[in-house]
């Protein structure tokens, strides 16, 4: 049985889409729970992974002090880069890819939250036949410069959304896993900002995720897809 190891930062960012996908073709999962106390495995832990899949959180990649797993995790992931093994990291797994091989991660000047078009500047194996402009939805509040030897995919007026970085690893700064609950959590927890500072207001947040929920789950079936294939490849 293929076998995934899932790395998990906080309750609200459960594997939810992606976890059900790899489930339903048959995957293994090991599930860490890092805010319930689970421990990432050393080095060593991933001879018996064929695949890595690392989650968002609401913690930053400056918060070592507080959740000492962060410079463990950027370990793993840096072994994962060295025996191209097939990672997929998202959003704060997406940063932590990018300082593994070299790369920075910085605040931007606003919160990114909402649904926003993506541009393709680069096609492969894991974005291979992906709707060539899709809606997105973002959650965060950092952002990565890549490293050197990645390749980005697609962006959003620049900032990268999607890159690559050695032959099997992939960071992914929005959220494809979002399923209808799960949005609708975030809304209510971040209720009092996303009225604030989202255009239109909480009103007009969910209109804009009622029109692109299902073409965004559709996104997320064809980008784990993709990379079933690649774990099946490696």
């Amino acid at each position: 049985m293929t076998r995934c190891l899932i790395v998990q930062h906080d309750e609200p960012d459960p594997p939810a889409l992606i976890g059900d996908y790899l489930r339903e073709v048959g995957y293994e999962l090991d599930l860490r729970r890092l805010h319930e106390g689970d421990r990432l495995p050393g080095p060593s832990g991933l001879d018996a992974c064929d695949a890595l899949v690392v989650l968002g959180g609401e913690m930053n990649v400056d918060q070592d002090a507080e959740h000492p797993w962060l410079a463990d995790e950027r370990e793993l992931l840096a072994e994962a880069l060295r025996r191209e093994l097939p990672t997929l990291a998202v959003c704060l797994g997406a940063q932590q890819l990018a300082l593994a091989a070299g790369g920075h991660v910085y605040q931007r000047a606003t919160m990114d939250r909402g649904w926003e078009p993506i541009e393709f500047v680069a096609r492969d194996e894991l974005v291979v036949d992906l709707h060539p402009r899709p809606f997105v939805l973002s959650w965060r509040r950092y952002t990565c410069a890549l490293p050197d030897q990645a390749e980005l995919l697609a962006d959003t007026a620049g900032e990268p959304q999607i890159y690559r970085v050695g032959r099997r690893a992939w960071g992914v700064l929005f959220h494809p896993e979002v399923d209808r609950k799960l949005v609708l959590s975030w809304l209510e927890r971040d209720a009092a900002e996303i009225e604030e500072s989202y255009e239109g207001g909480a009103k007009a947040f969910r209109k804009m995720t009622k029109r692109e929920l299902l073409r965004s789950v559709m996104l997320c079936g064809q980008l784990m897809a993709n990379f079933v294939a690649v774990v099946r490849g490696a």
